[in-house]
Protein backbone atom coordinates (compact mmCIF):
# COMPACT_ATOMS: atom_id res chain seq x y z
CA UNK A 1 0.00 0.00 0.00
CA UNK A 2 1.67 3.53 -0.76
CA UNK A 3 0.45 6.39 1.10
CA UNK A 4 1.19 9.89 -0.50
CA UNK A 5 2.15 12.77 1.22
CA UNK A 6 2.80 16.60 0.54
CA UNK A 7 6.46 15.64 0.06
CA UNK A 8 7.10 11.97 -1.79
CA UNK A 9 4.96 8.88 -1.91
CA UNK A 10 6.13 6.80 1.11
CA UNK A 11 5.48 2.92 1.28
CA UNK A 12 3.81 1.29 3.97
CA UNK A 13 3.70 -2.47 4.87
CA UNK A 14 0.54 -4.09 5.96
CA UNK A 15 2.21 -6.49 8.61
CA UNK A 16 -0.21 -9.53 8.49
CA UNK A 17 -0.89 -10.91 12.06
CA UNK A 18 0.73 -13.89 12.97
CA UNK A 19 -1.19 -16.47 12.75
CA UNK A 20 -1.63 -18.50 15.59
CA UNK A 21 0.20 -22.48 15.31
CA UNK A 22 -2.02 -25.67 14.65
CA UNK A 23 -3.24 -27.37 17.57
CA UNK A 24 -2.36 -30.55 17.60
CA UNK A 25 -4.92 -33.21 17.47
CA UNK A 26 -5.53 -36.61 18.56
CA UNK A 27 -6.26 -38.12 21.96
CA UNK A 28 -3.37 -37.10 24.21
CA UNK A 29 -3.79 -33.85 22.91
CA UNK A 30 -5.24 -30.66 25.24
CA UNK A 31 -5.54 -32.85 28.07
CA UNK A 32 -8.10 -34.90 26.58
CA UNK A 33 -6.80 -37.99 28.26
CA UNK A 34 -7.55 -36.26 31.73
CA UNK A 35 -11.16 -37.58 32.31
CA UNK A 36 -10.27 -40.93 31.09
CA UNK A 37 -7.05 -41.57 33.40
CA UNK A 38 -9.22 -40.14 35.84
CA UNK A 39 -11.91 -43.01 35.36
CA UNK A 40 -9.92 -45.35 35.17
CA UNK A 41 -8.97 -46.68 38.70
CA UNK A 42 -12.78 -46.34 39.58
CA UNK A 43 -13.36 -49.10 35.81
CA UNK A 44 -10.17 -50.97 37.32
CA UNK A 45 -12.06 -51.57 40.41
CA UNK A 46 -15.27 -52.68 39.08
CA UNK A 47 -13.74 -54.78 36.71
CA UNK A 48 -12.15 -56.20 39.59
CA UNK A 49 -14.84 -57.22 41.91
CA UNK A 50 -17.21 -58.03 39.07
CA UNK A 51 -15.07 -59.85 36.51
CA UNK A 52 -14.96 -63.05 38.44
CA UNK A 53 -18.61 -63.68 39.75
CA UNK A 54 -19.63 -62.73 36.20
CA UNK A 55 -17.66 -65.64 34.81
CA UNK A 56 -18.60 -68.04 36.97
CA UNK A 57 -22.70 -66.40 36.22
CA UNK A 58 -22.22 -67.57 32.76
CA UNK A 59 -20.42 -70.58 33.54
CA UNK A 60 -22.89 -71.56 35.99
CA UNK A 61 -25.52 -71.21 33.67
CA UNK A 62 -24.04 -73.79 31.10
CA UNK A 63 -24.13 -76.88 34.02
CA UNK A 64 -27.42 -78.41 35.59
CA UNK A 65 -26.43 -77.31 39.64
CA UNK A 66 -28.99 -77.57 42.45
CA UNK A 67 -28.62 -78.18 46.08
CA UNK A 68 -28.33 -81.65 45.86
CA UNK A 69 -25.42 -82.05 43.26
CA UNK A 70 -23.61 -79.22 44.46
CA UNK A 71 -23.56 -80.46 48.48
CA UNK A 72 -24.48 -84.33 48.01
CA UNK A 73 -23.31 -85.71 44.93
CA UNK A 74 -21.06 -83.34 43.20
CA UNK A 75 -20.57 -85.90 40.39
CA UNK A 76 -23.69 -85.37 38.78
CA UNK A 77 -23.16 -81.85 37.92
CA UNK A 78 -22.12 -81.71 34.31
CA UNK A 79 -22.06 -79.29 30.97
CA UNK A 80 -25.37 -78.74 29.55
CA UNK A 81 -24.63 -76.37 27.00
CA UNK A 82 -27.59 -74.22 26.11
CA UNK A 83 -29.88 -76.49 27.28
CA UNK A 84 -30.64 -74.33 30.44
CA UNK A 85 -31.20 -71.40 28.25
CA UNK A 86 -33.49 -73.59 26.54
CA UNK A 87 -35.30 -74.87 29.31
CA UNK A 88 -35.91 -71.44 31.08
CA UNK A 89 -36.68 -69.22 28.08
CA UNK A 90 -39.32 -71.81 26.72
CA UNK A 91 -40.91 -71.53 30.15
CA UNK A 92 -44.60 -69.85 29.93
CA UNK A 93 -44.07 -68.81 33.58
CA UNK A 94 -40.89 -66.87 32.88
CA UNK A 95 -42.49 -65.06 30.20
CA UNK A 96 -45.19 -64.43 32.21
CA UNK A 97 -43.34 -63.00 35.25
CA UNK A 98 -41.17 -60.68 32.69
CA UNK A 99 -44.20 -59.11 30.91
CA UNK A 100 -45.62 -58.54 34.74
CA UNK A 101 -41.99 -56.81 35.73
CA UNK A 102 -42.26 -54.25 32.55
CA UNK A 103 -45.67 -53.49 33.28
CA UNK A 104 -45.17 -53.15 37.03
CA UNK A 105 -42.06 -51.08 36.33
CA UNK A 106 -43.55 -48.33 33.90
CA UNK A 107 -46.30 -48.08 36.52
CA UNK A 108 -43.78 -47.45 38.78
CA UNK A 109 -41.61 -44.97 36.82
CA UNK A 110 -44.65 -42.70 35.73
CA UNK A 111 -46.41 -42.89 39.04
CA UNK A 112 -42.80 -42.03 40.70
CA UNK A 113 -41.63 -39.13 37.88
CA UNK A 114 -44.90 -37.35 37.52
CA UNK A 115 -45.47 -37.31 41.22
CA UNK A 116 -41.79 -36.36 42.28
CA UNK A 117 -42.31 -33.83 39.48
CA UNK A 118 -45.15 -32.24 41.27
CA UNK A 119 -44.19 -32.06 44.82
CA UNK A 120 -40.99 -30.81 43.38
CA UNK A 121 -43.06 -27.91 41.82
CA UNK A 122 -45.10 -27.67 45.32
CA UNK A 123 -42.08 -27.38 47.09
CA UNK A 124 -40.51 -24.09 45.10
CA UNK A 125 -43.67 -22.25 46.15
CA UNK A 126 -43.37 -22.46 49.80
CA UNK A 127 -41.92 -20.77 52.51
CA UNK A 128 -38.71 -22.04 53.67
CA UNK A 129 -39.57 -23.24 57.41
CA UNK A 130 -42.38 -25.51 55.42
CA UNK A 131 -39.34 -26.56 52.70
CA UNK A 132 -36.95 -27.36 55.42
CA UNK A 133 -39.70 -29.90 57.59
CA UNK A 134 -40.17 -31.28 54.12
CA UNK A 135 -36.76 -32.24 53.51
CA UNK A 136 -36.19 -33.54 56.68
CA UNK A 137 -39.31 -35.84 56.58
CA UNK A 138 -37.96 -36.86 53.35
CA UNK A 139 -34.72 -37.91 54.24
CA UNK A 140 -36.12 -40.07 57.17
CA UNK A 141 -38.31 -41.37 54.84
CA UNK A 142 -35.17 -42.76 52.26
CA UNK A 143 -33.38 -43.66 55.04
CA UNK A 144 -36.09 -46.63 56.47
CA UNK A 145 -35.07 -49.93 54.81
CA UNK A 146 -36.82 -51.34 52.47
CA UNK A 147 -37.87 -54.47 54.42
CA UNK A 148 -39.18 -52.55 57.17
CA UNK A 149 -41.73 -49.93 55.06
CA UNK A 150 -42.78 -53.08 53.08
CA UNK A 151 -43.78 -54.36 56.70
CA UNK A 152 -45.36 -51.37 57.95
CA UNK A 153 -47.54 -51.06 54.66
CA UNK A 154 -49.05 -54.56 55.41
CA UNK A 155 -49.78 -53.35 58.80
CA UNK A 156 -51.70 -50.71 56.55
CA UNK A 157 -53.66 -52.54 54.43
CA UNK A 158 -54.12 -55.20 56.97
CA UNK A 159 -57.94 -56.94 56.69
CA UNK A 160 -57.80 -56.88 60.41
CA UNK A 161 -57.24 -53.76 62.43
CA UNK A 162 -55.64 -52.01 58.82
CA UNK A 163 -55.01 -48.45 58.83
CA UNK A 164 -56.41 -48.04 56.13
CA UNK A 165 -59.79 -49.79 55.94
CA UNK A 166 -60.88 -48.31 59.45
CA UNK A 167 -60.40 -44.82 57.11
CA UNK A 168 -62.45 -46.37 54.53
CA UNK A 169 -64.75 -47.00 56.83
CA UNK A 170 -65.40 -43.64 58.51
CA UNK A 171 -65.79 -42.33 54.85
CA UNK A 172 -67.92 -44.79 53.73
CA UNK A 173 -70.31 -46.00 56.72
CA UNK A 174 -69.98 -49.43 55.30
CA UNK A 175 -68.85 -52.49 57.44
CA UNK A 176 -67.72 -54.27 55.00
CA UNK A 177 -64.68 -51.97 54.18
CA UNK A 178 -63.31 -52.79 57.66
CA UNK A 179 -61.99 -55.86 56.45
CA UNK A 180 -61.26 -55.69 52.87
CA UNK A 181 -58.48 -58.07 52.12
CA UNK A 182 -56.08 -55.89 49.35
CA UNK A 183 -53.49 -58.97 48.83
CA UNK A 184 -56.35 -61.06 47.92
CA UNK A 185 -56.28 -60.32 44.45
CA UNK A 186 -52.80 -60.49 43.25
CA UNK A 187 -53.07 -57.32 40.97
CA UNK A 188 -54.70 -54.96 43.33
CA UNK A 189 -52.53 -56.28 45.91
CA UNK A 190 -49.20 -55.65 43.47
CA UNK A 191 -50.27 -52.97 41.65
CA UNK A 192 -51.45 -50.52 44.13
CA UNK A 193 -50.29 -51.52 47.49
CA UNK A 194 -47.08 -52.73 45.97
CA UNK A 195 -46.78 -49.76 43.83
CA UNK A 196 -47.88 -47.97 46.98
CA UNK A 197 -44.94 -48.79 48.72
CA UNK A 198 -42.07 -48.96 46.20
CA UNK A 199 -43.45 -45.16 45.02
CA UNK A 200 -43.46 -43.78 48.74
CA UNK A 201 -39.46 -44.88 49.26
CA UNK A 202 -38.65 -43.47 45.72
CA UNK A 203 -40.13 -39.81 45.65
CA UNK A 204 -37.82 -38.56 48.69
CA UNK A 205 -34.72 -38.79 45.79
CA UNK A 206 -36.55 -37.95 43.15
CA UNK A 207 -37.89 -34.95 44.86
CA UNK A 208 -35.13 -33.58 45.96
CA UNK A 209 -33.48 -33.83 42.94
CA UNK A 210 -36.53 -32.60 40.77
CA UNK A 211 -35.97 -29.73 43.43
CA UNK A 212 -32.86 -28.99 42.52
CA UNK A 213 -32.68 -28.92 38.90
CA UNK A 214 -35.28 -26.82 39.10
CA UNK A 215 -33.36 -24.17 40.91
CA UNK A 216 -30.94 -23.91 37.94
CA UNK A 217 -34.26 -22.80 35.47
CA UNK A 218 -32.63 -19.01 33.99
CA UNK A 219 -35.53 -16.66 36.16
CA UNK A 220 -35.19 -14.54 32.87
CA UNK A 221 -35.94 -17.12 30.96
CA UNK A 222 -39.19 -17.78 32.73
CA UNK A 223 -39.98 -13.77 32.40
CA UNK A 224 -39.33 -13.76 28.92
CA UNK A 225 -41.49 -16.15 28.70
CA UNK A 226 -44.27 -14.62 30.66
CA UNK A 227 -43.60 -11.40 28.79
CA UNK A 228 -44.17 -13.21 25.13
CA UNK A 229 -47.53 -14.52 26.56
CA UNK A 230 -46.67 -18.04 27.31
CA UNK A 231 -49.03 -19.94 29.77
CA UNK A 232 -47.79 -21.46 32.38
CA UNK A 233 -48.11 -25.17 31.46
CA UNK A 234 -46.64 -23.43 28.09
CA UNK A 235 -43.66 -22.06 29.64
CA UNK A 236 -42.88 -25.48 31.84
CA UNK A 237 -43.06 -26.96 28.43
CA UNK A 238 -40.59 -24.98 26.24
CA UNK A 239 -38.07 -23.59 28.93
CA UNK A 240 -38.29 -25.80 32.03
CA UNK A 241 -38.37 -29.28 30.94
CA UNK A 242 -35.01 -28.52 28.36
CA UNK A 243 -33.30 -27.00 30.98
CA UNK A 244 -33.98 -30.25 33.63
CA UNK A 245 -34.06 -32.96 30.68
CA UNK A 246 -30.77 -33.81 31.52
CA UNK A 247 -31.26 -35.17 34.87
CA UNK A 248 -34.77 -36.01 33.82
CA UNK A 249 -32.74 -38.44 32.15
CA UNK A 250 -30.91 -39.89 34.25
CA UNK A 251 -33.22 -40.23 37.00
CA UNK A 252 -36.38 -41.96 35.00
CA UNK A 253 -33.02 -44.65 33.97
CA UNK A 254 -32.63 -45.35 37.25
CA UNK A 255 -36.13 -45.48 38.44
CA UNK A 256 -36.75 -47.78 35.51
CA UNK A 257 -33.37 -50.04 36.96
CA UNK A 258 -34.42 -49.63 40.46
CA UNK A 259 -37.95 -50.73 39.91
CA UNK A 260 -37.43 -53.15 37.31
CA UNK A 261 -34.99 -55.48 40.10
CA UNK A 262 -37.31 -54.26 43.11
CA UNK A 263 -37.53 -56.92 45.54
CA UNK A 264 -37.47 -55.89 49.07
CA UNK A 265 -40.77 -54.06 49.35
CA UNK A 266 -43.22 -57.24 47.86
CA UNK A 267 -41.15 -59.79 49.96
CA UNK A 268 -41.88 -58.27 53.12
CA UNK A 269 -45.60 -56.66 52.34
CA UNK A 270 -46.15 -60.88 51.36
CA UNK A 271 -44.44 -61.63 54.84
CA UNK A 272 -41.63 -63.38 53.11
CA UNK A 273 -44.02 -65.81 50.81
CA UNK A 274 -45.17 -64.25 47.74
CA UNK A 275 -47.85 -65.86 45.56
CA UNK A 276 -46.82 -66.32 42.19
CA UNK A 277 -49.15 -63.53 41.25
CA UNK A 278 -46.87 -61.26 43.19
CA UNK A 279 -43.73 -62.40 41.38
CA UNK A 280 -41.51 -60.10 39.48
CA UNK A 281 -38.27 -60.53 37.98
CA UNK A 282 -36.70 -60.24 41.04
CA UNK A 283 -39.12 -62.43 43.53
CA UNK A 284 -38.97 -64.69 40.53
CA UNK A 285 -35.60 -65.50 40.87
CA UNK A 286 -34.85 -65.73 44.67
CA UNK A 287 -37.81 -68.58 44.24
CA UNK A 288 -35.89 -70.34 41.78
CA UNK A 289 -32.69 -69.54 43.20
CA UNK A 290 -32.81 -70.05 46.71
CA UNK A 291 -35.94 -71.90 47.33
CA UNK A 292 -36.02 -74.23 44.90
CA UNK A 293 -32.29 -74.22 44.80
CA UNK A 294 -32.00 -74.55 41.20
CA UNK A 295 -28.58 -72.54 41.07
CA UNK A 296 -27.81 -73.10 37.03
CA UNK A 297 -31.65 -72.23 36.03
CA UNK A 298 -31.47 -68.83 38.55
CA UNK A 299 -27.87 -68.06 36.20
CA UNK A 300 -29.86 -68.11 33.05
CA UNK A 301 -32.60 -65.71 34.67
CA UNK A 302 -30.02 -63.32 36.26
CA UNK A 303 -28.37 -63.03 32.86
CA UNK A 304 -31.72 -62.22 30.95
CA UNK A 305 -32.16 -59.62 33.75
CA UNK A 306 -28.58 -58.51 33.45
CA UNK A 307 -29.28 -57.95 29.08
CA UNK A 308 -32.59 -56.39 30.10
CA UNK A 309 -30.81 -53.97 31.86
CA UNK A 310 -28.07 -53.37 29.44
CA UNK A 311 -30.36 -52.53 26.77
CA UNK A 312 -32.23 -49.46 28.93
CA UNK A 313 -28.48 -48.70 29.76
CA UNK A 314 -27.58 -48.82 25.87
CA UNK A 315 -30.98 -46.24 25.44
CA UNK A 316 -29.56 -44.16 27.99
CA UNK A 317 -26.58 -43.92 27.07
CA UNK A 318 -27.52 -42.82 23.48
CA UNK A 319 -30.08 -39.87 24.50
CA UNK A 320 -27.43 -38.55 26.86
CA UNK A 321 -24.52 -38.35 23.44
CA UNK A 322 -27.60 -36.64 22.30
CA UNK A 323 -27.84 -34.00 24.81
CA UNK A 324 -24.36 -33.56 24.86
CA UNK A 325 -23.90 -33.37 21.03
CA UNK A 326 -26.57 -30.71 21.17
CA UNK A 327 -24.87 -28.38 24.04
CA UNK A 328 -21.49 -28.57 22.45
Amino acid sequence: MSVTTNETPVAVEETAAAAPPPRSRGFLAGGHYIPYAMILPAVAALVGVLAYPLYQLFDLSFQNINRYSYLVNPALSKYIGFEGYGKVLGDDQFWEVVLRSVWFTLELVVLSMVLGMLFALLLNRVSGWVKVVCITVMMFVWAIPALVTGTIFRWLFASNGGVVDYIGYLFTGDEKTKHYDWFADPTVGLYVVGAAVIVWGALPFLVLGLNAALTQVPKELMEAAKLDGATGLQAFRHVVIPVIKPFLMISTALSFIWDFQVFAQIFSLRNTSPEPGYWTIGTYLFQKGIVASKYSDSSVISIAMILLMLAVLVFYIRQMLKIGAQDR
